[in-house]
């Protein structure tokens, strides 16, 4: 699929001509050159829908557990909200829980040893990730983990597997297909409605929670009862529909995360550069957290940090999950004419392609080799391959721009990339400040799934934790009640 990809960008996008590219999961995509990426951007949504094609994409109406998650918008305001504006409320307690998951799946020994990488990430994201969602202690509570954890790894593939089926096998099969998936949504039921009911006795219908008091519980459970008590559909208020939609939202906040982290990692294990990336890496995070205060994993500090987001961004660049940078659903009966003049019909999908634009040396010199700090550089040299100083400002990884779509693009740009960019940027940092990684001569490959790139999911490293950090920056105690 990659060389359709490029063969194609190559052949017609640079001459400004769209082309077909085949999807063996969803049908066939048209895409545009990138001279026309604003007229798609521009289209309403009853014209092009990009939320169509992420549900069938998702196969949303076997996976996402009830109906109205598929098509509802109760995350979107509490991601916005409380997910993104609230990230300096629960910092503290997700590097605590990064300093505790990385000493349990990496360990302590300042002694050379090989890890897994892909496996012990998949752990580490499932345990901050519900440290902010749903809080301690059932954060550390190793069944819940593992069933968020392999729900969150197996959607992708269970809509992956549904897609593929013929429409008419699929009410026969499709239940067999997401059995799994419904069992481990059972077992972090059994866990979770205890707390949620406990919870609920402390509202009440007729009371305004539009304005949310958050100092007694801080994660996923209160915000969604605050929403829920603050609408009027009584099937939100119910234990069963929040754990439905906590169990989806990990599945947002784990998978994309281990991909993106288990690439940079290997980059950094893999690059030429690699002793001195992270030399480079460790001196920020240092100067960035020296002296250990209240404020030392604030926002306000994280953006301080630029090699470590410039690292993940360069990193998104090359191996992002899904080749696509924006990809809409015609959905007016008659069609839509694309600039170029040729019409497409009612579900068509029509898009860009991320993948080529990422590897466009016209864009990025050098656009298929990792470098490090390609971001963190003034952006003339960034975008032009020059080193001039025409422009001071960096290109953070939250940042979409017509040649960077590792979020999507537009107005669908993933809400949810904040909350993602934080808990990376406080991982690798952690992981940068307390261990070495041992530099390995050949990058793994990403093994392509159709249209999407996955991650080398059998790499292998060594590490070893570094002298004078089994307590590390900054050091000072979070306490485990705090979340």
């Amino acid at each position: 699929m990659r060389q359709l990809i490029v063969k194609g960008y190559s052949k017609y996008s640079r001459s400004e001509k769209p082309f077909i590219l085949p999807n063996l999961a969803t049908g066939a995509e048209v895409i545009l050159p990138l001279s026309q990426l604003r007229w798609l951007l521009d289209q309403p949504d009853y014209i092009l829908s990009q939320a169509e094609v992420n549900t069938e994409f998702l196969r949303a109406d076997w996976t996402m557990l009830h109906p109205s998650i598929a098509t509802g918008s109760v995350h979107g305001p509490i991601i916005r909200r409380e997910m993104t504006k609230g990230l300096d409320t629960y910092a503290d307690a997700v590097v605590n829980e990064i300093q505790y998951s990385l000493g349990l799946v990496w360990g302590d020994s300042t002694q050379w040893h090989e890890i897994v990488v892909y496996d012990t990430m998949l752990d580490v994201i499932s345990r901050i990730s519900n440290r902010a969602l749903v809080g301690f202690p059932l954060c550390r509570n190793e069944s819940y983990l593992r069933s968020s954890r392999t729900f969150a790894r197996f959607v992708i593939i269970t809509a992956g597997l549904i897609n593929l089926l013929p429409s008419m096998l699929r009410p026969i099969l499709g239940p067999l297909i997401i059995a799994r998936d419904i069992y481990h949504y059972h077992k972090i039921a059994r866990l979770i409605f205890p707390i949620i009911k406990n919870r609920m006795a402390d509202f009440q219908l007729g009371n305004d929670y539009k304005k949310p008091d958050y100092s007694v519980h801080n994660d996923y459970i209160h915000w969604a009862l605050h929403h829920a008590f603050s609408q009027d559909d009584p099937i939100e208020r119910t234990p069963e529909m929040i754990t439905k939609r906590l169990v989806v939202l990990t599945f947002g906040t784990i998978q994309s995360s281990v991909i993106t982290i288990t690439n940079a990692l290997v980059d950094i294990a893999s690059s030429p550069s690699s002793v001195e990336v992270q030399e480079g890496l460790r001196e920020e995070v240092e100067g960035a957290t020296t002296p250990p205060n209240s404020e030392s994993w604030k926002t306000s500090n994280l953006v301080k940090m630029v090699r470590i987001d410039s690292v993940l961004r360069e990193s998104m660049r090359l191996w992002g999950f899904i080749s696509r940078g924006v990809m809409k659903m015609v959905m007016v009966r008659e069609g839509i004419k694309i600039p170029s003049g040729e019409h497409l019909p009612f579900g068509a999908k029509v898009g860009v392609s991320a993948y080529a634009i990422h590897h466009d040396e016209a864009m990025y010199p050098n656009a298929f080799m990792f470098d490090a700090f390609r971001f963190s550089r003034p952006l003339g040299a960034v975008m032009l391959g020059t080193t001039g100083n025409d422009a001071a400002e960096m290109l953070p990884m939250v940042k979409s721009t017509n040649n960077f779509m590792g979020f999507s693009h537009g107005r669908n740009t993933c809400p949810g990339r904040f909350f993602a960019a934080n808990q990376l940027k406080l991982l690798l940092a952690n992981i940068s400040s307390m261990y070495d990684i041992e530099p390995i001569p050949i990058r793994p490959q990403n093994p392509w799934l159709n249209n999407s790139i996955g991650p080398p999911i059998s790499a292998k490293f060594r590490v070893r934790r570094r002298q004078n950090t089994t307590d590390p920056l900054p050091n000072r105690v979070v306490q485990e009640c705090s979340q």
